[in-house]
């Protein structure tokens, strides 16, 4: 076998692989083991579970297309696989939920349904954890080019340094400088906030730091931690839902306690220090501005409740040449400035948490000298701004080259969590439908036959239970394989061969089916038949021949049929009818045939034919039909005219009354 030889297996995704796995008889070995997770680093989603799907069925013998053998069959199946879907979180489940297919296959069969049941386990045991809404946000990691740092700069003592950090790559993620005398450090600081210096400690300027490591987590710690910035909240969510199954005892999601710590540090960003600092210097101009605001207030109140008493000498100078007036309000309101001002510093400290030379620093932007209204000193201010900015930094990148190292070796072990939680996803999703649609995993029988107790189709709402049962499935004493099936319009005829064709594509999946309990043999092949509309003109006829004929071979196989009298006159489609039934009779098949001819097939049939029915038991207070939805076996049921005509009579009056009376009077004949 060649990778071209492989469906969706083209020129360019050929090439991929062979880049990938090296050859081709390992991109062949990766392909056959169905190993999607391998197939993710190089193909799309959907393509890697559509080459799984196709090497699940070159493994079991068993494709996808061999057991749906008519487009009824396929819709309900669709139907099926998006009813599945609604219960995933992530659209890998919802895609791998796509490859699953009915098979016969009994290695798959018994693969699918140990993985059912496990998803049934698994579903039960995260019920009213807030697991779904953690999925829900688990995707795809994305990988983008990281970010070029631009206020700071790593200098170099010698170009020999240089080259080797150009060939690790760093110049395109930081600018790199060579710089070969302390000066030249010095000036090159002036144009960063920070610079790393390689290869020389002979600096004492305080921008300048001796590089301690030549890693790139600790030079540019943004080029490792952007990838997990980028995927900051599906990592968090991954996080915590790992921490739950962890938590569980959920054995593939053990020892995630480090990761689990190093991820969580994305969240918080930063240490308490930080914060504080982070604070100060988001409020540092308001509060300031509030504290010589709240100043300029209190000295105007306090001077204007105050008198000022002068002595005799200070009147007759004030009264001489008019100097030294200004020298004597300051000495009475000195006391009152110097109260104020001290109020003012201590509500600004104390709001923006300062202490020790923090605290000294915006005393000093506060007046001394006896002033008003009160003017800060904004040199000062943007001096402590400018060292608690550079403080920050200084911590901030202290944090990140932390994180960046416990990070650094991380990224497999966090793609490896994403990818596992997807997996999850997708038994998670199997389990929540079978739990939340009551359903039983079907007992397999080596016999031709099909029985449910309680089936409810799963395409209503609050559907009535039905029973039915055909073949040997240790049921019923009814133990024929073929019937047609009467009863009155509107019982749920049509709805019963719908729930029999979930219950059957489903049972072979090897998933849970909508039922109290199943018993059903193995079909190779499955044939739903929908009800015609109108009589067919001669040539269509001709093409339904042909479609019901492929039927005729000597597969097991269930056939569901629904009213094909419509393909022809009355008395010729129930000779059809009965042919058809004895010969899915001689090739010892399961069929169910819903048909209004059951008396005129059962007369034209050569071989036994069970007729069950679903009868109609009266009307109700509200004049509904009371309907037994579970078939009464070898019971022709009537249809519903004498019933709808009985309504008809109840709820009209009149002349249209007496007409609906008199024609119920036919059906009933003489009182």
């Amino acid at each position: 076998m060649k990778l071209l030889d492989i469906p969706g297996v083209g020129s360019r995704i050929r090439d991929r692989l062979l880049e990938h796995c090296g050859s081709e008889e390992k991109a062949l070995e990766v392909i056959l083991a169905g190993d999607v997770e391998e197939l993710l680093k190089v193909v799309s989603e959907r393509q890697a579970l559509s080459l799984a799907q196709w090497a699940k069925g070159v493994k079991h013998d068993a494709g996808p297309d061999d057991f749906l053998a008519t487009d009824e069959a396929v819709k309900i199946y669709e139907t099926l696989i998006s009813k599945i879907r609604s219960y995933a979180h992530t659209d890998y489940a919802r895609l791998k939920i796509g490859t699953l297919y009915p098979t016969t296959s009994k290695g798959l069969l018994e693969e699918n349904r140990t993985e059912a049941r496990a998803s049934m386990d698994l579903a039960s045991r995260l019920s009213g954890t807030p697991i779904g809404d953690l999925l829900a946000k688990v995707k795809p990691l994305r990988d983008r080019p990281c970010q070029r740092v631009r206020d700071r700069a790593v200098a170099a003592a010698s170009l020999e340094d240089i080259r080797e950090l150009k060939d690790r790559g760093l110049d395109k993620l930081i600018d790199i400088h060579l710089a070969e005398t302390p000066r030249e450090m010095v000036d090159l600081a002036g144009s960063y906030s920070h610079v790393c210096v390689v290869g020389s400690s002979g600096h004492s300027a305080e921008c300048l730091e001796s590089a301690q490591s030549l890693e790139c987590w600790y030079l540019v710690p943004e080029a490792v931690l952007g990838y997990y910035k980028e995927n900051e909240e599906i990592l968090m969510a991954a996080a915590k839902a790992g921490k739950i199954l962890e938590d569980l005892g959920i054995r593939s999601f053990q020892g995630l306690g480090e990761l689990s710590t190093l991820l969580s540090g994305l969240e918080t960003g930063s240490d308490e220090e930080s914060s504080r600092l982070t604070r100060i210097l988001e409020r540092l101009a308001s509060q300031t501005r509030e504290a010589s605001a709240w100043a300029d207030l209190e000295l105007k109140r306090r001077a204007e409740s105050t008198s000022i008493t002068l002595a005799g000498s200070d009147l007759l100078q004030a009264m001489g040449r008019g100097e030294g007036i200004r020298e004597i309000f300051e000495v009475q309101m000195r006391g009152v400035f110097h109260e104020v001002m001290k109020e003012a510093r201590g509500r600004a400290i104390s709001r923006l948490e300062l202490s020790g030379p923090e605290a000294a620093r915006l005393e000093e932007a506060f007046p001394s000298e006896i002033g008003y209204p009160i003017e800060l000193d904004f040199e000062v201010l943007r001096s402590l701004e400018q060292d608690l900015r550079s403080k920050l930094e200084h911590r901030a990148l202290g944090s990140k080259r932390n994180l960046a190292r416990g990070l650094a070796d991380k990224r497999v072990q966090a793609e490896s969590l994403v990818r596992a939680l997807m997996e999850l996803d997708y038994l998670h999703a199997l389990g929540s439908f079978a739990l939340a649609e009551g359903l039983v995993m079907p007992e397999i029988s080596d016999e031709v036959c099909m029985g449910i107790i309680d089936g409810k189709n799963m395409s209503l709402k609050n559907a009535d239970p039905v029973s039915y049962s055909l073949g040997n499935t240790g049921m019923e004493k009814h133990t024929e394989r073929i019937a047609i099936l009467s009863g009155v319009n509107s019982g749920g005829k049509t709805t019963l061969l719908d729930l029999i064709s979930q219950v059957v594509i489903l049972a072979h999946m090897g998933l849970p089916v909508p039922a109290r309990r199943c018993h059903t043999g193995l079909f190779q092949e499955i044939y739903y038949f929908s009800k015609s509309r109108g009589t067919l003109s001669a040539g269509a006829f001709e093409t339904a021949m042909r479609k019901f004929a492929v039927v005729e071979n000597s597969k097991r196989k269930l056939v569901l049929a629904d009213e094909l009298e419509a393909i022809t006159e009355p008395g010729a489609s129930a000779r059809i009818i009965a042919c058809m039934l004895d010969e899915l009779s001689r090739l010892g098949s399961v069929a169910v045939f819903v048909s209004h001819l059951a008396e005129e097939i059962k007369r034209s049939a050569e071989t036994p034919v069970r007729v069950d029915g679903i009868e109609a038991e009266g009307l109700d207070s509200n004049n509904n039909l009371i309907v037994r939805r579970s078939p009464r076996y070898n019971y022709m049921a009537k249809s519903t005219p004498e019933l709808i005509l009985d309504r008809l009579v109840r709820t009209t009056s009149g002349t249209e009354k007496d007409f609906y009376s008199r024609l119920l009077a036919k059906f009933r004949g003489p009182s």
